[in-house]
């Protein structure tokens, strides 16, 4: 009996030893929103306690004397002043230009710009019942008679009326007030005067 005794001391003395060598472990259990017990969160707060509040003063008193490596004081430059001169500038001469006169085109020169940009529409001439059309890009037709409205960059604001007065196989004539101007058919968009390209599809 005293050797049953005697063991059942010894494995308690050494579960106990047990027992105080590991370090207690909290287990933290449950969902995260909700408010730990009274005893865990007693216990959690000791932990933290013990684990995360250890202060080494001789630490702290050693670091204190060593500086900040990374601290860089920036180097300060003396700038001499120069001593202020006032000059005192002479009074600007006004120039005044005489009043410029507004160019005048003539309709030559304005049928002229119209007729250049306008013979990069034409396609050729169709001819229809003895009436000869002049073919545009986009596929319109006019005939002998037809009136356009004009604008052009160089005159702003203004805008102008062509007539086509006359359209034959061989170019066709532009007329603005006065002044007529004669077109040839370009020979690089057509064949033959008066030709007309047909495409089978």
């Amino acid at each position: 009996m005293k050797k049953t005794c005697f063991i059942l001391l010894l494995v308690e003395l050494l579960l106990g030893a047990c027992a105080f060598a590991r370090p207690q472990e909290i287990k933290l259990y449950g969902r995260k929103d909700r408010v730990l017990a009274p005893k865990l969160r007693t216990d959690v707060l000791a932990a933290a306690e013990a684990y995360l509040n250890q202060g080494n003063h001789d630490f702290v008193v050693l670091v204190e004397d060593i500086g900040n490596p990374y601290a860089v004081e920036p180097e300060v430059q003396e700038v001499k002043k120069a001593p202020v001169q006032i000059v005192r500038a002479a009074p600007r001469k006004v120039v005044r230009r005489a009043p410029t006169a507004p160019v005048a085109y003539s309709d030559a020169s304005v049928l002229k710009v119209i007729a250049s940009s306008f013979a990069k529409q034409v396609r050729g001439t169709l001819a229809k019942g003895g009436i000869y059309y002049l073919q545009l890009q986009g596929g319109g037709l006019l005939n002998a008679g037809a009136s356009f409205p004009v604008k052009i960059p160089q005159i702003e604001g203004q805008s102008f009326r062509v007539v086509v007065s006359r359209v034959d196989a061989r170019g066709y004539t532009l007329q603005m007030g006065d002044a007529s101007l004669s077109m040839p058919l370009n020979p690089l968009s057509v064949q033959a005067p008066g030709a007309i390209k047909r495409s089978i599809q």
